[in-house]
């Protein structure tokens, strides 16, 4: 049988930019995009809608996240993909669209009265339909990451971004009020899909194999139960804020929350994705692994640490000058989020070690350690404040660390020595440029917010530059040079 992951093309060698770089432009420009849109909507709807908003997308993106993206997970990692893994994705995608979003419609009453809100019943019955999106889209989006094809991605995600927020913004000047947002997601994923599935060379069509499905099923329970895990750590606190402090609270903490995911999603995840892809052609343990493990901890620690710590120092300037006095109480949430950051970097890249060594029984494990700690943290902490349990999250995201460093040299062999050493080196370097730009005279009376904040931007990366240029110098040419290069 024909494997469905033929190369789309046989072209011959050119200078282009890196799988790396075309991820990276992928997440850049989609915070982008999302910061212009909220800068239209925030001061439009304010952040109560966004409370509301993002608790019924903690609901709706369970089945997205978890079992779409769980099902692209899997067929990435089988060894080959062949037309019927595709065809027997779709046709489970289809089920358990149909399962789920009768599900969602019964829960939504319930939901709704347990937020006492009803604008949560009726988003919740209009944004059913979403997991059938998200799911459609697993085939095609598998088979451009195994075949390193993130140009393609990265234009689909971008063209589908844009459209949704051209909808929202259309019918929020309008005065369509929180649904702006709710059009805004649903034109974003009907575009999604029809996109992917334009990208490659597949058939839509539902079948059954039941030695394909044997093949998928031990790598998806694992995959599966893992995506449960940590999408819980991700979500769970919105659901307690919501319910402990209302849905105000939770637009301040979703805010906070973004920045941290801005850094992550432009910064750690466009290496990750690939070094993942990469390393699974390479045997657990060998040499070749652990240097290209620890080429991309290295390239992770280089920018990841001193934008978090960076931007939890400019924050307050950020807020003032963006934002009216409506969100300026999230700014101390967004700055103890942002500081859990750097432990948070080194998380993600070893969840793409474990999956590529294929222990995903061990990714399993440490995304149920993530999200038992995560559920715990704010159940005790939510009843004193947005603060405090931010300052929680913060604690427990460096206590779980050393969990992760031993089951890597356990699982992969890989010792901490080997990858360790500059993450702290530019972690410390971070933190010197982070105290410098709090000095109080970087901040003179009488200067306009906006000329500070672009001058604390100017100072930090001095500061950092040139820390790197007298303790990093080497790391930091390699991490450039992959930006550019060879492929086909």
């Amino acid at each position: 049988m024909v494997p469905a992951t033929q190369r789309f093309s046989s072209v011959a060698l050119r200078l282009s930019l890196s799988s790396v770089s075309w991820v990276t432009v992928e997440k850049v420009a989609q915070q982008v995009l999302w910061l212009v849109l909220f800068s239209i909507l925030a001061p439009i709807l304010g952040p109560g809608p966004y409370g509301v908003f993002s608790i019924v997308m903690v609901f709706i993106g369970f089945c997205e996240l978890v079992l779409g993206d769980g099902m692209v997970e899997v067929l990435v990692t089988l060894v080959e993909l062949e037309q019927p893994h595709v065809a027997v994705t779709i046709l489970l995608a289809g089920l358990a669209a149909a399962g789920l979003g009768l599900l969602l419609c019964g829960l939504a009453p319930a939901v709704g009265a347990l937020f006492h809100d009803d604008d949560i019943r009726r988003l919740m019955w209009a944004l059913a339909p979403l997991p059938l999106l998200s799911f459609l889209s697993a085939a095609p989006i598998a088979m451009l990451r195994r075949d390193m094809q993130f140009r393609r991605l990265a234009l689909r995600s971008i063209a589908s971004l844009a459209l949704g927020g051209a909808a929202g913004i259309g019918l929020a000047l309008a005065g369509g009020g929180i649904w702006a947002l709710a059009l805004q997601v649903v034109v974003q994923r009907v575009a999604e899909v029809g996109i992917a599935w334009a990208s490659v060379p597949l058939r839509f069509q539902l079948g059954w194999s039941r030695p394909h499905f044997a093949e998928m099923r031990p790598i998806g329970i694992n995959v599966f139960s893992a995506r449960v895990m940590m999408y819980a750590s991700a979500q769970t606190p919105r659901l307690v804020l919501g319910y402990v402090l209302g849905p105000v609270q939770v637009g301040l903490f979703t805010l906070a929350s973004r920045f941290l995911d801005i850094v992550m999603f432009t910064m750690v995840f466009p290496r990750i994705a690939v070094a993942r892809i990469e390393l699974r052609t390479l045997p657990s343990g060998s040499r070749e692994f652990t240097q290209l493990f620890t080429a991309m901890v290295r390239d992770v620690a280089l920018v990841a640490a001193p934008l978090l710590l960076g931007a939890a120092a400019v924050m307050p300037e950020l807020y003032r000058i963006w934002l009216d006095p409506r969100w300026l109480p999230g700014v101390a949430s967004a700055q103890l989020l942002l500081l859990s950051g750097p432990p948070l970097a080194l998380v993600y890249c070893f969840d793409a070690a474990f999956l590529a060594a294929r222990l995903p029984a061990v990714f399993r494990r440490t995304s149920t350690i993530q999200a038992v700690t995560t559920a715990a943290t704010v159940l005790v902490a939510s009843p004193f404040g947005l603060n405090a349990a931010c300052l929680a999250l913060l604690l427990r995201s460096w206590a779980v660390l050393p969990v992760y460093v031993a089951l890597l040299r356990r699982k992969c062999r890989i010792d901490a020595k080997a990858y360790l050493r500059l993450p702290l080196r530019l972690l410390a370097g971070a933190a010197l440029m982070a105290a410098a730009l709090y000095l109080p005279w970087w901040r003179p009376e009488g200067i306009d917010d906006r000329l500070v904040f672009v001058g604390l931007i100017l100072v930090g990366a001095l500061c950092y530059g040139a820390f790197c240029y007298g303790f990093a110098r080497r790391e930091l040419r390699a991490f450039l040079s992959e930006f550019v290069t060879r492929q086909t």
